[in-house]
């Protein structure tokens, strides 16, 4: 069966339960199948609630589908704005050294001037 149908419309075609283990078996394996019409036909009460569990199933992954990407995402941006926040602290230090490296040049300068002029 194609694994992209989500609309199946079998009824009035007097399927008995012969056929219960192969339907099962094939719409068991679909993701994507939202709704199976059965009417008049002759499928015993457990396979018509495991066929329902099937269409349940696949109905909630649907919708869960948008929501999971978008946690993804959330986690993705907070990794990334983790990392953007110790570049920020790593330049920040960097630039106190730098502060502290032109200071100390300062004063190597001066005290080079001072140690020229006696």
């Amino acid at each position: 069966m194609d694994k992209q149908v989500s609309v199946v419309r079998l009824a009035d075609n007097f399927f008995s339960e012969q056929i219960e283990a192969v339907l099962l078996e094939a719409l068991n394996k679909n993701t994507t199948l939202v709704e199976l019409g059965l009417q008049g036909n002759r499928f015993s009460h457990s396979c018509l609630a495991k066929l329902k569990k099937v269409t349940s199933r696949n109905v909630k992954m649907i919708e869960e589908q948008e929501p999971n990407k978008l946690k993804a995402e959330i986690y993705r941006l907070r990794y990334e704005h983790g990392k953007l926040e110790e570049a920020k602290n790593r330049l920040r230090q960097q630039k106190t050294e730098i502060e502290t490296v032109k200071r100390l040049k300062q004063d190597l300068q001066e005290h080079m001037k001072e140690y020229k002029a006696d």
